[in-house]
Protein backbone atom coordinates (compact mmCIF):
# COMPACT_ATOMS: atom_id res chain seq x y z
CA UNK A 1 0.00 0.00 0.00
CA UNK A 2 1.16 3.62 -0.89
CA UNK A 3 1.57 6.14 1.45
CA UNK A 4 -0.92 8.27 0.19
CA UNK A 5 -3.23 5.11 0.29
CA UNK A 6 -2.31 4.43 4.04
CA UNK A 7 -2.76 7.93 4.47
CA UNK A 8 -6.07 8.30 3.43
CA UNK A 9 -7.15 5.08 5.21
CA UNK A 10 -6.28 6.55 8.17
CA UNK A 11 -8.15 9.76 7.80
CA UNK A 12 -11.36 8.13 7.33
CA UNK A 13 -10.95 5.76 10.19
CA UNK A 14 -10.18 8.77 12.87
CA UNK A 15 -13.31 9.92 11.08
CA UNK A 16 -15.15 7.24 11.86
CA UNK A 17 -14.44 7.01 14.99
CA UNK A 18 -15.31 10.51 15.95
CA UNK A 19 -18.29 9.98 14.44
CA UNK A 20 -19.23 7.28 16.61
CA UNK A 21 -17.92 9.02 19.81
CA UNK A 22 -19.79 11.83 18.93
CA UNK A 23 -22.78 9.26 18.63
CA UNK A 24 -21.86 7.40 21.96
CA UNK A 25 -21.25 10.81 23.80
CA UNK A 26 -25.31 12.15 22.36
CA UNK A 27 -26.81 8.79 24.10
CA UNK A 28 -25.04 9.01 27.21
CA UNK A 29 -26.19 12.34 27.89
CA UNK A 30 -29.83 11.29 26.96
CA UNK A 31 -29.57 8.60 29.20
CA UNK A 32 -28.45 10.56 32.17
CA UNK A 33 -31.31 13.34 31.94
CA UNK A 34 -33.42 10.73 32.28
CA UNK A 35 -33.34 10.64 36.03
CA UNK A 36 -33.59 14.10 36.35
CA UNK A 37 -37.09 14.02 34.80
CA UNK A 38 -38.95 11.36 36.93
CA UNK A 39 -39.67 13.37 39.91
CA UNK A 40 -42.01 15.50 37.73
CA UNK A 41 -43.39 12.62 36.15
CA UNK A 42 -43.82 11.12 39.17
CA UNK A 43 -46.13 13.44 40.57
CA UNK A 44 -48.20 14.21 38.04
CA UNK A 45 -48.80 10.37 37.84
CA UNK A 46 -49.06 9.43 41.53
CA UNK A 47 -52.99 9.40 40.71
CA UNK A 48 -53.29 7.25 38.69
CA UNK A 49 -50.75 4.66 40.23
CA UNK A 50 -53.17 5.09 44.13
CA UNK A 51 -56.55 4.63 42.13
CA UNK A 52 -55.10 1.88 40.13
CA UNK A 53 -54.29 0.71 44.32
CA UNK A 54 -58.08 1.40 45.15
CA UNK A 55 -59.53 -0.38 42.48
CA UNK A 56 -57.06 -4.02 43.54
CA UNK A 57 -58.51 -2.87 47.09
CA UNK A 58 -62.37 -3.19 45.44
CA UNK A 59 -61.68 -6.25 43.70
CA UNK A 60 -60.94 -8.18 47.14
CA UNK A 61 -62.92 -6.31 50.23
CA UNK A 62 -61.50 -7.11 53.24
CA UNK A 63 -63.61 -9.04 56.00
CA UNK A 64 -66.61 -7.29 57.88
CA UNK A 65 -65.78 -6.79 61.22
CA UNK A 66 -68.33 -7.52 63.99
CA UNK A 67 -69.31 -3.61 64.89
CA UNK A 68 -70.18 -3.70 61.29
CA UNK A 69 -72.09 -6.73 60.76
CA UNK A 70 -74.45 -5.53 63.74
CA UNK A 71 -75.46 -2.46 61.75
CA UNK A 72 -77.51 -4.17 58.98
CA UNK A 73 -80.80 -4.86 59.16
CA UNK A 74 -82.45 -8.58 60.75
CA UNK A 75 -84.09 -10.85 58.34
CA UNK A 76 -86.79 -12.75 60.12
CA UNK A 77 -89.44 -15.15 59.28
CA UNK A 78 -92.45 -15.88 60.11
CA UNK A 79 -95.57 -18.48 58.21
CA UNK A 80 -93.53 -18.65 55.01
CA UNK A 81 -93.70 -15.09 54.75
CA UNK A 82 -90.42 -13.28 55.10
CA UNK A 83 -90.13 -9.66 57.32
CA UNK A 84 -87.29 -7.49 57.36
CA UNK A 85 -86.86 -5.24 60.80
CA UNK A 86 -83.88 -2.58 61.75
CA UNK A 87 -81.81 -2.35 64.20
CA UNK A 88 -83.71 0.37 65.87
CA UNK A 89 -87.47 -1.90 65.82
CA UNK A 90 -88.91 -0.06 62.85
CA UNK A 91 -90.91 -2.15 60.83
CA UNK A 92 -90.03 -2.66 57.21
CA UNK A 93 -92.54 -3.59 54.28
CA UNK A 94 -91.59 -7.64 54.96
CA UNK A 95 -93.41 -7.47 58.54
CA UNK A 96 -96.93 -5.06 57.89
CA UNK A 97 -97.16 -7.60 55.03
CA UNK A 98 -97.08 -10.46 57.14
CA UNK A 99 -99.00 -8.92 59.92
CA UNK A 100 -102.14 -7.94 57.34
CA UNK A 101 -101.67 -11.34 56.31
CA UNK A 102 -101.73 -12.85 60.17
CA UNK A 103 -105.37 -10.14 60.41
CA UNK A 104 -107.44 -11.29 58.04
CA UNK A 105 -106.43 -14.84 59.18
CA UNK A 106 -108.37 -14.33 61.93
CA UNK A 107 -110.73 -12.25 60.45
CA UNK A 108 -111.15 -14.82 58.16
CA UNK A 109 -112.22 -17.17 61.31
CA UNK A 110 -114.41 -14.67 63.34
CA UNK A 111 -116.17 -14.00 60.03
CA UNK A 112 -116.95 -18.36 59.54
CA UNK A 113 -117.79 -18.98 63.26
CA UNK A 114 -120.52 -15.91 62.70
CA UNK A 115 -121.89 -16.97 58.96
CA UNK A 116 -123.86 -19.37 61.03
CA UNK A 117 -125.72 -16.68 62.49
CA UNK A 118 -126.49 -14.41 60.02
CA UNK A 119 -129.75 -15.85 60.21
CA UNK A 120 -130.31 -12.41 62.10
CA UNK A 121 -129.34 -10.02 59.38
CA UNK A 122 -132.13 -7.65 58.32
CA UNK A 123 -134.75 -6.00 60.48
CA UNK A 124 -137.01 -7.28 63.27
CA UNK A 125 -139.79 -6.19 65.59
CA UNK A 126 -139.72 -7.34 69.07
CA UNK A 127 -142.89 -6.65 71.78
CA UNK A 128 -142.03 -7.44 75.39
CA UNK A 129 -144.03 -9.39 77.91
CA UNK A 130 -142.91 -7.19 80.54
CA UNK A 131 -144.80 -4.14 80.92
CA UNK A 132 -143.02 -0.81 80.68
CA UNK A 133 -144.50 2.45 81.91
CA UNK A 134 -148.08 0.77 81.63
CA UNK A 135 -147.25 -0.94 77.88
CA UNK A 136 -145.42 -3.33 75.97
CA UNK A 137 -141.95 -1.99 74.36
CA UNK A 138 -142.08 -2.00 70.74
CA UNK A 139 -138.09 -2.48 69.74
CA UNK A 140 -137.33 -2.69 66.46
CA UNK A 141 -133.69 -3.70 65.56
CA UNK A 142 -131.22 -4.17 62.48
CA UNK A 143 -128.54 -6.56 62.16
CA UNK A 144 -125.93 -5.70 59.56
CA UNK A 145 -122.15 -6.79 59.17
CA UNK A 146 -119.65 -4.71 60.94
CA UNK A 147 -116.21 -4.70 59.22
CA UNK A 148 -114.94 -1.18 59.77
CA UNK A 149 -114.98 -0.71 63.42
CA UNK A 150 -112.17 -3.47 63.96
CA UNK A 151 -111.25 -4.96 60.73
CA UNK A 152 -109.32 -7.84 62.80
CA UNK A 153 -112.98 -8.27 64.80
CA UNK A 154 -115.49 -8.57 62.75
CA UNK A 155 -119.09 -8.28 64.40
CA UNK A 156 -122.87 -8.51 63.78
CA UNK A 157 -124.10 -5.58 65.06
CA UNK A 158 -127.69 -3.70 65.65
CA UNK A 159 -129.04 -0.69 66.97
CA UNK A 160 -132.40 -0.05 68.64
CA UNK A 161 -134.16 3.36 69.57
CA UNK A 162 -136.88 1.34 72.24
CA UNK A 163 -135.26 -1.74 73.52
CA UNK A 164 -135.31 -1.36 77.51
CA UNK A 165 -132.74 -3.65 77.45
CA UNK A 166 -129.95 -2.29 75.01
CA UNK A 167 -129.58 0.84 72.72
CA UNK A 168 -126.41 -0.82 70.61
CA UNK A 169 -125.41 -4.28 70.28
CA UNK A 170 -122.12 -6.12 68.86
CA UNK A 171 -122.09 -10.11 68.41
CA UNK A 172 -118.38 -11.61 67.57
CA UNK A 173 -116.54 -14.54 67.93
CA UNK A 174 -113.03 -14.49 69.94
CA UNK A 175 -110.61 -17.09 68.09
CA UNK A 176 -108.02 -17.13 71.43
CA UNK A 177 -111.04 -18.40 74.03
CA UNK A 178 -113.12 -19.69 71.58
CA UNK A 179 -115.96 -18.01 72.87
CA UNK A 180 -118.90 -15.88 71.42
CA UNK A 181 -118.81 -12.40 72.99
CA UNK A 182 -122.05 -9.79 73.11
CA UNK A 183 -121.24 -6.42 73.91
CA UNK A 184 -124.68 -4.25 74.90
CA UNK A 185 -124.48 -0.28 75.44
CA UNK A 186 -127.94 0.86 77.51
CA UNK A 187 -129.43 4.08 77.15
CA UNK A 188 -127.01 5.91 79.38
CA UNK A 189 -124.04 4.82 77.44
CA UNK A 190 -123.03 2.03 80.05
CA UNK A 191 -121.62 -0.79 78.41
CA UNK A 192 -121.51 -4.71 79.59
CA UNK A 193 -119.50 -7.66 78.01
CA UNK A 194 -121.10 -11.17 77.76
CA UNK A 195 -119.71 -14.27 76.50
CA UNK A 196 -121.93 -16.98 74.83
CA UNK A 197 -122.34 -20.24 74.04
CA UNK A 198 -125.09 -22.76 72.20
CA UNK A 199 -126.95 -24.56 74.83
CA UNK A 200 -129.07 -26.01 71.81
CA UNK A 201 -126.65 -26.53 68.42
CA UNK A 202 -127.99 -25.21 65.13
CA UNK A 203 -130.37 -27.40 62.94
CA UNK A 204 -131.68 -26.90 60.12
CA UNK A 205 -135.32 -28.90 59.37
CA UNK A 206 -137.89 -28.50 56.85
CA UNK A 207 -140.80 -26.02 57.32
CA UNK A 208 -144.39 -25.90 56.14
CA UNK A 209 -142.95 -23.91 53.21
CA UNK A 210 -140.52 -27.34 52.50
CA UNK A 211 -137.53 -25.06 53.07
CA UNK A 212 -134.81 -25.29 56.11
CA UNK A 213 -135.60 -23.32 58.81
CA UNK A 214 -132.94 -22.96 61.37
CA UNK A 215 -133.10 -23.33 65.17
CA UNK A 216 -130.68 -22.73 67.78
CA UNK A 217 -130.21 -20.85 71.79
CA UNK A 218 -127.21 -19.17 71.84
CA UNK A 219 -126.60 -18.72 75.96
CA UNK A 220 -124.80 -14.63 76.94
CA UNK A 221 -123.73 -14.37 80.19
CA UNK A 222 -122.36 -10.94 81.51
CA UNK A 223 -118.40 -11.49 82.56
CA UNK A 224 -117.73 -9.06 85.41
CA UNK A 225 -121.67 -7.16 87.03
CA UNK A 226 -121.80 -4.02 88.71
CA UNK A 227 -124.47 -5.66 90.81
CA UNK A 228 -126.69 -8.56 88.99
CA UNK A 229 -125.69 -10.77 86.65
CA UNK A 230 -127.36 -10.43 83.12
CA UNK A 231 -127.96 -13.40 80.93
CA UNK A 232 -129.54 -13.09 77.43
CA UNK A 233 -130.79 -16.13 75.33
CA UNK A 234 -131.11 -15.78 71.48
CA UNK A 235 -133.94 -18.94 70.95
CA UNK A 236 -133.93 -19.11 67.01
CA UNK A 237 -137.16 -20.25 66.10
CA UNK A 238 -137.38 -20.43 62.56
CA UNK A 239 -135.55 -18.13 59.86
CA UNK A 240 -137.86 -15.44 61.09
CA UNK A 241 -138.93 -15.34 64.57
CA UNK A 242 -137.05 -15.54 67.73
CA UNK A 243 -137.20 -14.99 70.98
CA UNK A 244 -135.25 -12.88 73.29
CA UNK A 245 -135.10 -14.06 76.94
CA UNK A 246 -133.68 -11.90 79.60
CA UNK A 247 -132.82 -13.69 82.74
CA UNK A 248 -131.30 -12.00 85.85
CA UNK A 249 -129.19 -14.02 88.47
CA UNK A 250 -130.84 -13.55 92.22
CA UNK A 251 -129.38 -14.35 96.28
CA UNK A 252 -125.66 -14.54 94.99
CA UNK A 253 -125.48 -18.10 93.26
CA UNK A 254 -125.58 -19.78 89.86
CA UNK A 255 -129.74 -19.86 89.63
CA UNK A 256 -131.16 -17.41 86.91
CA UNK A 257 -134.88 -16.16 86.93
CA UNK A 258 -136.02 -15.37 83.71
CA UNK A 259 -137.70 -11.55 83.88
CA UNK A 260 -139.03 -11.39 80.07
CA UNK A 261 -139.07 -12.35 76.54
CA UNK A 262 -138.96 -9.87 74.01
CA UNK A 263 -140.54 -11.71 70.71
CA UNK A 264 -139.12 -11.13 67.53
CA UNK A 265 -140.20 -11.28 64.40
CA UNK A 266 -138.91 -10.48 60.77
CA UNK A 267 -140.37 -7.49 58.76
CA UNK A 268 -140.31 -8.85 54.80
CA UNK A 269 -139.60 -12.28 53.33
CA UNK A 270 -136.69 -14.13 55.12
CA UNK A 271 -133.17 -14.15 54.35
CA UNK A 272 -132.56 -17.87 54.19
CA UNK A 273 -129.89 -20.34 55.94
CA UNK A 274 -126.04 -19.82 55.82
CA UNK A 275 -125.61 -23.00 53.42
CA UNK A 276 -124.04 -23.27 50.45
CA UNK A 277 -126.05 -23.12 46.62
CA UNK A 278 -126.52 -19.13 46.09
CA UNK A 279 -124.73 -19.34 42.97
CA UNK A 280 -124.24 -16.01 41.60
CA UNK A 281 -126.58 -14.39 43.96
CA UNK A 282 -123.72 -15.38 47.11
CA UNK A 283 -122.80 -12.35 49.13
CA UNK A 284 -118.52 -11.96 48.14
CA UNK A 285 -117.87 -11.24 51.61
CA UNK A 286 -120.14 -13.60 54.08
CA UNK A 287 -121.18 -16.12 51.67
CA UNK A 288 -124.72 -15.72 53.04
CA UNK A 289 -127.53 -15.05 50.07
CA UNK A 290 -126.95 -11.82 48.37
CA UNK A 291 -130.04 -9.11 48.30
CA UNK A 292 -127.94 -6.10 47.31
CA UNK A 293 -125.56 -5.40 44.23
CA UNK A 294 -122.25 -3.92 44.40
CA UNK A 295 -120.31 -2.84 40.94
CA UNK A 296 -116.58 -2.53 40.36
CA UNK A 297 -114.69 -1.72 37.05
CA UNK A 298 -117.84 -2.54 35.34
CA UNK A 299 -118.53 -6.13 37.02
CA UNK A 300 -121.57 -6.43 39.58
CA UNK A 301 -121.66 -8.64 42.83
CA UNK A 302 -123.72 -9.22 45.81
CA UNK A 303 -123.77 -8.69 49.30
CA UNK A 304 -126.01 -9.76 52.40
CA UNK A 305 -126.44 -6.11 53.86
CA UNK A 306 -125.65 -2.51 54.11
CA UNK A 307 -122.65 -3.18 56.43
CA UNK A 308 -121.02 -5.67 53.73
CA UNK A 309 -121.91 -3.12 51.43
CA UNK A 310 -120.35 -0.94 53.21
CA UNK A 311 -117.08 -2.76 53.13
CA UNK A 312 -116.81 -3.60 50.11
CA UNK A 313 -117.16 0.03 48.54
CA UNK A 314 -114.05 0.51 50.96
CA UNK A 315 -111.71 -2.27 49.87
CA UNK A 316 -113.13 -3.63 46.76
CA UNK A 317 -110.21 -5.24 45.66
CA UNK A 318 -109.76 -6.86 48.87
CA UNK A 319 -113.01 -8.71 48.90
CA UNK A 320 -112.79 -9.68 45.54
CA UNK A 321 -109.46 -11.02 45.62
CA UNK A 322 -110.62 -12.98 48.82
CA UNK A 323 -113.94 -14.28 47.36
CA UNK A 324 -112.18 -15.66 44.28
CA UNK A 325 -109.24 -17.22 46.52
CA UNK A 326 -111.98 -18.64 48.72
CA UNK A 327 -114.07 -20.07 45.45
CA UNK A 328 -111.04 -21.91 43.71
CA UNK A 329 -110.35 -23.66 47.16
CA UNK A 330 -113.94 -24.89 46.97
CA UNK A 331 -113.75 -25.98 43.60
Amino acid sequence: MSQVNKLQYLTKTIFSLCILATVMLYLGCSKSETPRAVPAQTNTTAPEVNESSNVSQLEAPPKKSESQSHELPVITFGNDTPSTSSANGEMKSGEKQNETFEADKRADVVIAALKDLQILLGTWRGITQKNFDGSKALDETNWVWDFKTNPKQPALVMSSEASPYYRLASMTYVPESEQYQLQLTDDEGQTSTLTGKFTSEIKDEPGDDDKPQRTYKLEFTEKEPEDKTKRLVFNQQNNNRYLLEVYEQRGGNDRFFRVDTVSTQREGTSMALIDEGYGERTCIISGGLGTITVSYQGKSYYVCCTGCKAAFEEEPERWIARFEEQSKSMN
